[in-house]
């Protein structure tokens, strides 16, 4: 019986980790990431077309586009208190 003889160890990672991958994004490039994976899923037109307006007035609240390690928690909080209270959004 022939002993399996693997390239690598699990968990060993190759060049560049997934964490530093992410580190260099901006919000752009991670929604066209995400945008990639939900135009997968079968959603409706509709469906896209809202996750790109919702996009643009976050962009618009932030003033610019930022990396991930810039934009916050609070900048979130404070883009979901401007849906709900001045563009008039439900829950």
């Amino acid at each position: 019986m022939q002993k399996t003889v693997h390239k690598y160890k699990r968990g060993e990672t190759i060049g560049r980790s997934t964490e530093k991958i992410l580190d260099a994004l901006t919000l752009d490039e991670m929604f066209e990431k995400f945008m990639t994976f939900k135009k997968t899923e079968a959603l409706a037109p509709r469906t896209i077309r809202e996750y790109y307006i919702h996009f643009d007035y976050l962009k618009e609240f932030l003033g610019n586009d930022l990396t991930n390690e810039n934009v916050t928690l609070e900048d979130f909080r404070g883009y979901i208190a401007i849906c709900f209270t001045i563009k008039n959004y439900r829950q």
